[in-house]
Parts: C-alpha cells; sequence; structure tokens
C-alpha cells in the first residue's frame, strides 16, 4: 500500500514513513472516487516535500511502483540507497496502471513527485533475490482495516486487471466475510453472486491462479444471537457466510477452509479470549499474536496437505489375478 494509509500500517520486515502535503484516500467508503487498485488506497500529491520512504530488513533485488497514470500526471523520483535518484514518468496516453520497476541493491527507497503534474501512488513493493539460487513464495496481502467484499466492486477493474496480469499469481485466497456476518441484514444471494463475479474478474485475469475460500472466524458481539456466556452471542449470519463460502468452492472448484472450525467452533472466540494466556483480544472480532500465529499454522497446513493430495498420482485398480 502506499506510504502509510492508514493508523497501524506496520508490515513485517519493513518500516514505512511519509512526510509531506499527501492526500491519500481510501476506497473504503462508498462515496469514494477512483481510481483504485488492488491496495484499495491511493496517494497523490505534486510537490517536492512530499517524500514516502521504505526501509527494509534485507537488501532488496527491484523496486516496483504502481501508479494511476493519464495525459496530465507528471514524474516520480525514485531514490535507491545512496544512489542517484530516478527520473520515471507515469504519464501515458489514457488514464489506466503504469507499472514501474527498477533493479535495486539498496534496503532502502524513497520517492517523491518531480514536481511537473500529480502523481497517483496505487502501491510499491520489492523483491528479493532468490535464496541460494532458488526461488521461494512471495506473498501479498491486501488487507484492509474494516472491508466487506463490497470494497472490490470501487477497485478500478482495468487496473486491477492489469496489476493481476503482471503479478501472475499461483494462488488468491479470498478472506472476506467477518465484518458482513455482523451484518444481521445481510441479503445471502446478493452476497454469494458479490464473490462469484469477484472470482469471475479475478479469474480472467489470472486464469492460471486456484482459488482458497477462508470461512470467516468465529465471532461474538454484545446482543442478539446465540449465547455464548458473560453475556455474549454468536451474530447469526456467521453460519450463513460460511455456508455460501463453501458452496462457492465446491461450484468453482476452489479450496475451502472454515476459519471457525479450526478455532474449536461457535464460541471458540469467547474462550480463546478468556483463556489464560488470550489468544483473542476482548472485543471477540481480533486475534493476538499468538492466536493469528496458530491459525496460520494451521491455514498453512491445510493448503500443503491439499497441494499434496492434488498432486497425488489417481489410485489404478490393480490387475486381477491369473486363475
Amino acid at each position: 500500500m502506499p506510504g502509510v494509509p492508514f493508523r497501524y500500517y506496520a508490515p513485517d520486515g519493513f518500516a514505512l514513513s511519509m512526510r509531506g502535503p499527501w492526500s491519500v484516500v481510501s476506497s473504503l467508503p462508498q462515496t469514494t472516487e477512483g481510481p483504485f487498485g488492488l491496495q484499495g488506497f491511493r496517494a497523490t500529491a505534486d510537490g517536492h516535500d512530499a517524500v514516502m520512504t521504505l526501509a527494509a530488513d534485507a537488501p532488496f533485488a527491484a523496486v516496483t511502483l504502481e501508479v494511476a497514470g493519464g495525459p496530465d500526471t507528471g514524474a516520480v523520483m525514485l531514490k535507491l540507497g545512496d544512489a542517484a535518484p530516478f527520473r520515471l514518468s507515469t504519464r501515458r496516453a489514457a488514464p489506466g496502471l503504469v507499472r514501474l520497476t527498477v533493479p535495486a541493491a539498496a534496503s532502502r527507497a524513497a520517492l517523491w513527485p518531480a514536481g511537473n503534474g500529480p502523481v497517483h501512488l496505487l502501491g510499491w513493493s520489492v523483491a528479493f533475490a532468490p535464496h541460494k539460487g532458488r526461488p521461494g513464495v512471495r506473498y501479498d496481502s491486501h488487507g484492509i482495516v474494516a472491508a466487506t467484499a463490497a470494497i472490490t466492486a470501487r477497485w478500478d477493474e482495468g487496473i486491477v486487471a492489469a496489476q493481476l496480469a503482471a503479478l501472475q499469481p499461483d494462488l488468491v485466497i479470498l478472506g472476506y466475510g467477518t465484518n458482513e456476518g455482523f451484518n444481521d441484514g445481510l441479503d445471502r444471494a446478493a452476497y454469494k453472486a458479490l464473490v462469484a463475479g469477484l472470482m469471475d474478474r479475478i479469474g480472467t485475469a489470472a486464469p492460471e491462479a486456484s482459488f482458497a475460500l477462508l470461512g470467516p472466524f468465529d465471532g461474538a458481539r454484545k446482543g442478539t444471537g446465540e449465547a455464548c456466556g458473560d453475556g455474549w452471542a454468536t451474530p447469526p449470519k456467521l453460519a450463513v457466510l460460511r455456508a455460501v463460502m463453501g458452496e462457492l468452492a465446491a461450484e468453482k472448484g476452489a479450496f475451502f477452509w472454515d476459519g471457525s472450525a479450526a478455532m474449536g467452533g461457535r464460541c471458540s472466540v469467547h474462550r480463546w479470549a478468556i483463556a489464560k494466556v488470550p489468544l483473542a483480544y476482548a472485543d471477540r472480532v481480533h486475534l493476538r499474536s499468538a492466536g493469528a500465529a496458530h491459525l496460520g499454522e494451521a491455514l498453512w497446513t491445510a493448503l500443503m496437505d491439499g497441494r499434496a493430495a492434488a498432486e497425488r498420482p489417481a489410485c489404478r485398480p490393480s490387475a486381477r489375478p491369473r486363475g
């Protein structure tokens, strides 16, 4: 995501900062206007005093900027380590994605507008050299605080398609549902159509990608719902959303993982919150670091088991004995 788009944004392994007159816009509000890419944010500035910095824990081999360009957009200056800055144009004849990749041998990058027009940064990323000559896993997280699947309808289809085509993902994980599950007025059919349409758009842009759909984690609230104890109750729509995700996975040949089942089922979040060593926060929604690590390992194991099963040769009937 560009700069520090919201409070507490702190990706592991990186220190990010921004100063000066950056205007950061989120795609979360229904009334917001684009363009937006997969990152869901846009940071705009046009003066030299608007600076973003990224410092990584280890040296990286390349930096990629993703910018919303157009006929009136300006250039961006990119400085890698102690080297002289590059001047990179974001201008293009028609509005759309400009993706700029620069080789690097540094652990720090800084960027700012060149001053000849606005720069609309959608996001940036770094690539690390293969470890001992062998490629590894690249993991991109596009989680936005308080988002629902409906946020994706406000992203520019052309920009998102171009981003996905460039990334060529092997696996796309959709983990929406927790925020929707607290909406008692959720329309089941409309939600299923929304997520199915999102999967179709992603599949068109990244036809080789597999899908994994995550059933929402267990959650609880004070108020209506099936009781868990101490005044906490399970929102009824959470189970509905898990069923929708499971149905979509079956219909579209995707992998499905039930996050609530991995926690221990209904009311598990309440038990996690009051445990001697709590795994969830007192709001009965958000996980503590230990709880997140536990479920992250469970998801990884499930994905790898599913991959192994898919790669296992199909069993063939043994030859009938002669006699």
